[in-house]
């Protein structure tokens, strides 16, 4: 096995303990909160004027009602998964007319498909949530929770859940790999451009929970 399987290899397994570690954690949760891309969307790009989407056959073809649900996944995702895991509500996606009233107590899914960690990737798919957006959003559903339940409760729910964030792929996939010869490709060597990556996505996690 070369070096950089290995390294895919062992970021999955620390990827998935970290998901085993944290969903006995979250059992008392009373909200989930999913941020990402295709991986985790269940939904979003539905309602967005993309080319991103997964609203067609084999979509869907495993999950309970064998229909497209807008998951990038024959059945299942992983927030469905944790949903399970720690016995709650299947997260609906933000953009869901369905996700009002009691329903927002269980979170929200902002997820995206197409979006990566650089603004510039996904640019392809015409219209996606890009990862800052998916923090105002989230702003916004705060306001509607405080509305909802008054602040205090909002407070206590939001600091008291669990949050999933997945984002990375599309950096590779959908921008550096994009063409034979891409512009970031040009820019940065794959090492270089993964540094680049991780010094990115540590900003994104400090504009979002460094507050």
């Amino acid at each position: 096995m070369s070096t950089s399987s290995s390294m895919r290899v062992l970021i999955l397994i620390v990827a998935m303990g970290a998901v085993l570690e944290l969903a006995p954690q979250a059992e008392a949760a009373r909200a989930f909160f999913i941020f990402g891309d295709s991986l985790v969307d269940s939904g979003n790009n539905n309602y967005l004027a993309t080319t991103a989407r997964a609203d067609s056959p084999p979509y869907g073809i495993d999950f309970p009602t064998h229909r497209p649900t807008g998951r990038f996944s024959n059945g299942l995702n992983l927030p469905d998964i944790i949903s399970e895991e720690i016995g709650s509500e299947r997260v609906l996606p933000y953009l869901s007319p369905e996700l009002t009233g009691q329903k927002l107590l269980i979170g929200a899914n902002f997820a995206s498909a197409g979006i990566g960690i650089l603004n510039d990737t996904g640019i392809q798919f015409i219209t996606v949530i890009r990862i800052f957006r998916q923090f105002e959003l989230f702003q916004q559903y705060q306001q509607q929770l405080t509305a909802l339940v008054g602040e205090p409760q909002a407070t206590r729910l939001v600091n008291g859940a669990l949050y999933l964030m997945t984002l990375g792929g599309n950096d590779f996939v959908n921008n550096y790999f994009l063409a034979p010869i891409s512009q970031r490709s040009r820019q940065y060597s794959i090492p270089e451009f993964s540094r680049y990556l991780i010094t990115e996505f540590r900003k994104i996690l400090l504009a979002k929970f460094d507050r």
